[in-house]
């Protein structure tokens, strides 16, 4: 990150091409998409209320995809020895330190937060990951409390599928604060960034693509009154 404005401008800029040029769609069973039957809609930036992107609106077809494809993925990635979860949460954090850069420009423009709040966040959104990675070998354990007369047993399971809806102010932050946690215990996601903040959600289904099993993650972008 430059330590100028005009720099961090240039290097905002660099990033969102790719977000201009190309229509952001959804993120469904491993495969990005622009859905079925969806409609297209401008993403503004606050701090201009200028165009730096189109996104598709999905449809209530795109969410029920992503809620099948996520309930499919379910028993696999929950009967995953808590271990082998943490390592690829770990593996999901590597890489958002490695973009985190990009993820901190992208969401200044897109959201409007201060650049350097920003640089703190996507740090922050790898250490959500990694402290919720460390707490997944826990996850299926039982507790046993044992006393002179009886004894009590907790056991952990993952509850199924979760859907996470996140708002637009820290969308970025918030969404590895709600996801991670969800990851770490067993249960698959489908993910609704806000509709006017798009595009950290995008980067973070790109990283799910690379680093976690299909049908794990799951990200529709859209309005609530179709897509949740």
């Amino acid at each position: 990150m430059s330590d100028t404005f005009a720099g961090n401008m240039e290097r905002a800029t660099q990033y969102l091409e790719r977000f201009k040029k190309n229509t952001t769609g959804h993120y469904i069973n491993g495969e990005f998409t622009l859905g079925q039957g969806g409609r297209e809609y401008e993403n503004l930036t606050p701090t201009d209320n200028s165009v730096i992107g189109k996104v598709m609106a999905g449809s209530v077809a795109d969410m029920d995809a992503a809620c099948e494809a996520a309930e499919n993925a379910f028993e696999a990635w929950t009967n995953l020895p808590g271990a082998e979860r943490k390592k690829l949460l770990h593996k999901f954090a590597d890489r958002l330190v490695e973009r985190a850069d990009e993820i901190a420009l992208v969401e200044s423009m897109d959201c409007g937060q201060p650049i350097r709040f920003m640089k703190q966040a996507a740090l922050r959104g790898a250490a959500n990951f990694r402290f919720f990675a460390d707490k997944a070998p826990e996850a299926q354990n039982g507790l046993a409390l044992h006393q002179d007369e009886h004894t009590n047993f907790t056991i952990r399971n993952a509850i199924g599928p979760v859907g996470i809806i996140t708002p637009w102010n820290t969308p970025f932050m918030l969404s590895t604060w709600k996801i991670a946690p969800a990851l770490a215990s067993g249960c698959t996601v489908v993910h609704k960034p806000a509709e006017l903040t798009p595009l950290s959600a995008y980067i973070l289904a790109e990283i799910a693509d690379e680093v976690l099993p299909k049908g794990v993650w799951n990200m529709v972008n859209g309005f609530g009154e179709d897509a949740g």
